[in-house]
């Protein structure tokens, strides 16, 4: 699928609209610059969506949202909502640096030092350094505040030694963002500190886990006297918490994060499947029905999820704290991504073993979007906490 009918969104937002310049000025240059479809192996996937956002950045259209002095378009959250809207319309591979594109960089430009913005942001922007996210721990996953990793300042050096888990594509990057203990007797969200961490050294172990859906898409990383120049601190030492949290906004409430339009994309794919399972027999009648009727849900609920983002876009544009709007957009989009991906599974049957295809890998891999950035059960504590008011 190379282009879509944009109405295939749903209703036009007023702000948004299809015929927005913007809109028009991306999508021909996409148009001039179609991308071949991502590779199964997923090695060759990671090198292909490297060599696009490489293409892309090369023509500025990498970082919009990043102030205009670090190299970005200084655009508003509107015009970034409309971005992440024609990226998937086009079919375009999903970004390859998100660790370091939508986290740490807008981290770093709220909490770092001019020298660690200048070394680091230009790299992210490119694509030419690729970022993990190293925060949780075998015993500290939804509650992090538990971590136990280690730093000790000797001489000119951090000395780090600790285990992270579940540490998305740590096997292809060069640098990882570590939260760790640097006050000793510490506990909890206090003695906590953000550091950048080169991959590339001895004292950094990186060991892939296989998922279910055969990917190795996430690992864990050993760190045994591993070494941190000492001033690659990110904002305070021992004031880690408050970078983490500046983090956690936009990990949570960035609208490339929650991706609906490419839910819309992939439901479009959902409804080709199900109308050839049902020509060759495939399915049957009562089952195709059903299938239909699971789909029209998920248009609904991709829609809502749409109208959040919007929201939450049009809030953002006029200067309001999302806080904990966002883990509101978390919750919607994990459970969306896990009944899409068994939709397209169920909608393509036994024939898509027979045609040697992987559609089964949507519903297998969906199963940790729940997960992601906390489970659905501690964003539903934030948002009844935090958003109702309700006690704990």
């Amino acid at each position: 699928m190379t282009s879509l009918d944009h109405q295939v969104l749903g209703p036009a937002f007023a702000q948004t609209p299809y015929d927005h310049p913007f809109r028009v000025e991306l999508r021909a240059w996409l148009a001039e610059h179609p991308v071949d479809p991502e590779p199964l192996d997923q090695d060759a996937r990671f090198r292909h969506r490297r060599d696009w956002h490489r293409t892309m950045a090369g023509n500025g259209w990498v970082g919009l949202h990043w102030p205009v002095e670090h190299g970005g378009r200084g655009v508003d959250p509107l015009t970034q909502f409309m971005y992440y809207e024609e990226v998937a319309l086009a079919a375009t591979p999903e970004p390859v640096n998100t660790p370091g594109l939508i986290l740490l960089g807008p981290t770093l430009m709220a909490h770092g030092s001019a020298e660690l913005k200048a070394r680091f942001l230009p790299g992210i922007l490119s694509g030419d350094e690729m970022w993990c996210q190293g925060f949780s721990e075998p015993d500290s996953g939804s509650d992090l505040a538990s971590l136990r990793t280690r730093a000790e300042l000797v001489g000119d050096e951090w000395i780090v030694n600790g285990q992270k888990i579940w540490t998305t594509f740590a096997q292809y990057a060069d640098y990882c963002f570590v939260l760790c203990r640097t006050e000793a007797g510490s506990e909890r969200h206090r003695g906590l500190t953000l550091l950048i961490c080169p991959v590339d050294q001895d004292g950094v172990t990186v060991r892939p886990i296989r998922q279910i859906s055969g990917d190795n898409e996430f690992s864990e990383v050993f760190l045994d006297d591993a070494r941190v120049p000492k001033d690659w601190v990110v904002g305070e030492v021992g004031q880690g918490w408050s970078a983490a949290m500046t983090l956690f906004q936009f990990e949570r409430g960035d609208q490339g994060y929650t991706d609906h339009a490419r839910m819309l994309v992939h439901l479009l794919d959902c409804e080709d499947a199900l109308r050839v399972a049902e020509a060759d027999g495939t399915l049957t009648v009562d089952r195709a029905a059903d299938a239909r009727r699971v789909q029209r849900d998920l248009w609904v609920r991709i829609q809502e999820l749409r109208h959040l983002n919007y929201r939450g876009a049009v809030l953002a544009k006029a200067g309001q704290e999302l806080g904990a709007v966002g883990s509101m957009t978390n919750l919607v989009w994990g459970e969306l991504e896990k009944d899409l991906g068994s939709a397209f599974a169920d909608a393509s049957g036994a024939r898509s073993l027979v045609l040697g295809r992987h559609d089964t890998h949507a519903r297998l891999a969906s199963r940790a979007a729940s997960i992601y950035s906390g489970t659905s059960e501690i964003q539903r504590n934030i948002i009844a906490e935090r958003l109702l008011g309700l006690p704990k």
